[in-house]
């Protein structure tokens, strides 16, 4: 029986080849789309899974407030928390510290220099917290005394081109550290990725002090015991340490929810979104779906052709159960066809795929037990999903109605596939409206005002300098006038950070009021030192007071912003200019003095809210921002290179162009982007082929009346439009359900952003537009090939 099933379903596969053609398609497309969506969804949703204790894992952070005003999160803490925890807190098994050492941004061995991107200090109880693993050296005691270093093959390699370096040094200026132990390199899919560690006792040795509760530097993670309540801990960590920190709280989170749930400030890196995250994996589902509705609404509009052939089959006998046997072989063979031409395209498209999420090359993508699991019961469940209701719908034929002369689908599976077909435009709409909204708000963002000119200027970070600040003042400034009298440099300017660097370049402080005064405590304000270049560099507008002045010390002056006066208290800039802040910057001073307020400038994107900025004066670099007047780009950074390699022998050389920094910060956004637009295009491509296989068959059953009405003297356009009105109904249909589905959606996703376009209702005119004309090409491709045919060939028959 099996056998007759398969000889029958394969030549019904055949003999309506274009359908089935279509139907494979579809299917094909959706699943391949699917499963990369899922592979994508999944590997956001496995960042620390590599832990075994993730699961008891939690990273603490510090809510801030002004009175019982909620200001920001912070993620760091303070460095006696752990400690305290593990004393106090029954559910505290144990604790890491894990410190940013921004201090040493590069190593050096025999002479060379290399820069270290991701260095930490760490508690040696890092390696029983995590699931880190070491291939040289103790866990125990690989991180137990000052001074200690551990590394990761990677890096090991890089330096001293082998990973048996345990026992060797490394130097940092006059510091020498001796590498302990050598550590597998961390997977990617976690928020801590590590290219060296330094023992936390090390910063004590650094200056550091680690008993104070005045500065939050380090992340604090926890090993709790199993089944704790998240509410009951927190509320017990915020009891034990509310003396500690005062009008601050302290608030656990699982280590599992950072990367698509955190957005806190000083986060070890750029975290994924869950909504985003979650608007893919509704996506996947959709399209698979609309793949599997093709099939269901081809399979349904081409029944009244196997009524006759049910009809018969119950006359000779066979079962309701046989006839749903041999509709759903029918349906895994074409699944089967499906699946195989998908899994092609999973291999083919790879590449990019893999280039579009930003992930290395995946060999064991297809290697994986889990990816053969899924597709199996992806292929289970597909077919399960297209060919039930089409084998329950024409087994349910009676016996009777083989003796009708005339076979014709029930008005119930006429309204079930405009349904259907709604639904898939309706979906297909959506998707589409969010592609454009999501490169409209791009673009919003690119051509706001940044408060700088971000254009032409070439920042370059200086070299780690252990020497004292008068060597290092002369080193930064003879750099600085060398870069000078190169041609076509404009300006050259020095700061401790850049606008569009990371947070964890800044310095932040939350006690800084208005001197003899309350005022504007609470608040974190960040802070850098500036020259007196730096204003007219980034071209920033005073709004209030003066710069700078060139060549002097400055000394306790500082230069704010309107935001951070506004924090203050001050009515306006000008009331600001003269007044005092209880921030000291010398050993002798009680005060500095405001002497100018800054037009506002994004030190961030603008998907985040403007910072209250505070800037002292350096002429010590930590880079150097050069605003150049050329068109030979390539030429001067040649130049720069040369005088640099100059200055600083040994040291490698670091430089961005700013607004290239900027538009680093939207790397997600553009890839979310353009994600979104590729699956949109999809999802309608396949809409349309099914539109285009009911627009078929449609026509094929009138081809008759098509005829008729061609000798009575209809026209083609005629013809094509009374063809195409009923299709183009569902499709204004969808669109009028569709467009508000969509500003929902995306208004849930704009929120997001501190800075953020007002949705319009034109702006859900394109995609309406493209999706009505690819349906009506569609349509129209088979109408018009109907309404050219020669009215003799479709009546001869009669």
């Amino acid at each position: 029986m099996l056998k007759n099933n398969i000889i029958v379903a394969w030549r019904s596969f055949f003999k309506d080849s274009f359908y089935s053609l279509l139907n494979v398609i579809g299917i094909a497309i959706a699943i391949a789309a699917f499963m990369l969506i899922i592979n994508y969804v999944r590997y956001e949703h496995s960042y620390e899974s590599f832990h075994t204790k993730a699961d008891n894992i939690y990273r603490v952070t510090l809510d801030l407030y002004e009175g019982k005003q909620y200001i920001v999160t912070d993620c760091e803490t303070h460095p006696p928390l752990g400690p305290l925890l593990k004393t106090e807190v029954p559910e505290v098994i144990d604790y890491v510290r894990i410190q940013r050492t921004e201090e040493l941004p590069e190593v050096s061995h025999n002479g060379k220099f290399y820069k270290v991107d991701r260095l930490y200090a760490a508690d040696p109880s890092l390696f029983n917290v995590f699931s880190y693993r070491l291939i040289d050296g103790d866990p125990s005691t690989a991180l137990s005394l000052p001074m200690q270093a551990v590394v990761t093959e990677t890096l090991a390699r890089r330096i001293f081109g082998t990973t048996d370096v345990k026992g060797k040094v490394l130097k940092s200026g006059e510091r020498v550290f001796s590498i302990s132990g050598v550590m597998e390199d961390p997977p990617l899919n976690t928020h801590l990725k590590l290219d060296m560690l330094l023992s936390f006792s090390s910063l004590a040795k650094m200056g550091w002090d680690l008993n104070s509760w005045n500065g939050n530097n380090n992340y604090t993670y926890l090993l709790l015991r199993s089944g704790i309540n998240l509410a009951s801990f927190n509320s017990k960590l915020q009891s034990v340490t509310k003396e500690k920190i005062r009008n601050r709280q302290y608030v656990a989170e699982p280590v599992k929810d950072i990367h698509l749930k955190s957005h806190k400030t000083f986060e070890p890196e750029v975290n994924g979104n869950k909504k985003t995250v979650d608007f893919l994996l509704i996506t996947a589902i959709l399209i698979l779906i609309i793949g599997s509705v093709n099939y269901v609404n081809v399979a349904t509009a081409r029944s009244a052709e196997r009524l006759k052939e049910v009809g018969v089959r119950k006359v000779l006998g066979s079962s309701r159960i046989l006839l749903i046997k041999q509709f759903m072989t029918e349906t895994l063979l074409t699944n089967l066809f499906a699946f195989m031409i998908s899994a092609l395209l999973i291999r083919l498209t790879l590449p990019a795929y893999l280039n579009l999420v930003d992930r290395p090359a995946d060999t064991a993508f297809f290697a994986s037990k889990t990816f053969f699991l899924s597709y199996a019961a992806l292929f289970l469940f597909n077919c399960l999903l297209s060919g039930m209701y089409p084998a329950l719908a024409l087994s349910a034929t009676k016996p009777a109605s083989v003796t009708n002369r005339m076979f014709t689908s029930s008005g119930k599976s006429d309204l079930l596939r405009k349904v259907l077909v709604t639904g898939q435009f309706t979906i297909a709409l959506v998707v589409l409206t969010a592609s454009f909204i999501v490169f409209r708000q791009l673009s919003y963002m690119r051509h706001q005002d940044l408060g700088v000119n971000a254009s032409q200027i070439l920042t370059i970070r200086a070299p780690f300098n252990n020497e004292q600040d008068s060597v290092s003042r002369y080193q930064s400034l003879t750099f600085k006038n060398s870069l000078m009298q190169l041609p076509g440099v404009e300006k050259v300017a020095i700061s401790g950070a850049l606008p569009g660097l990371s947070l964890h370049e800044l310095s932040t402080m939350t006690s800084i009021t208005r001197y003899g005064s309350v005022a504007g405590k609470g608040y974190n304000y960040y802070m850098y030192g500036i020259d007196a270049d730096f204003i007219p560099a980034m071209t920033i507008e005073m709004a209030a007071g003066r710069n700078f002045r060139p060549g002097l010390p400055n000394k306790d002056e500082v230069v704010i912003t309107e935001e951070a006066s506004r924090l203050m208290g001050f009515k306006n800039a000008k009331e600001a200019v003269g007044e005092k802040l209880s921030l000291t910057l010398s050993p002798d001073a009680k005060f500095s003095t405001i002497i100018g307020v800054m037009n506002d400038y994004h030190q961030q994107s603008l998907k985040e809210s403007l910072l209250p900025m505070i800037h002292w004066y350096q002429d010590r670099a930590g880079f150097f921002s050069v605003k150049i007047a050329s068109s030979d780009i390539p030429g001067l950074i040649s130049k720069v290179k040369a005088v640099y390699d100059q200055q600083f022998p040994g040291h490698p050389i670091e430089y961005h162009f700013l607004d290239d920094m900027f538009d680093q910060q939207y790397k997600a956004d553009q890839q979310f982007g353009k994600i979104v637009s590729i699956f949109s295009a999809l999802t309608l491509f396949i809409t349309c082929l099914g539109l285009l296989g009911l627009a078929a068959y449609s026509i094929s059953r009138r081809t008759k009346e098509i005829g008729i009405r061609k000798v009575m003297g209809a026209s083609v356009s005629d013809i094509t439009r009374l063809l195409s009105v009923d299709f183009i109904k569902l499709v204004m249909i969808a669109i009028c359900i569709g467009t508000p589905i969509a500003a929902y959606v995306m208004s849930l996703w704009l929120n997001g952003y501190a800075y953020r376009l007002s949705l319009q209702w034109w702006m859900f005119i394109p995609a309406a537009i493209l999706v009505m004309v690819i349906a009506i090409l569609a349509v129209s491709f088979q109408s018009v090939k109907a309404a050219l045919m020669n009215p003799v060939k479709s009546l001869r028959s009669e």
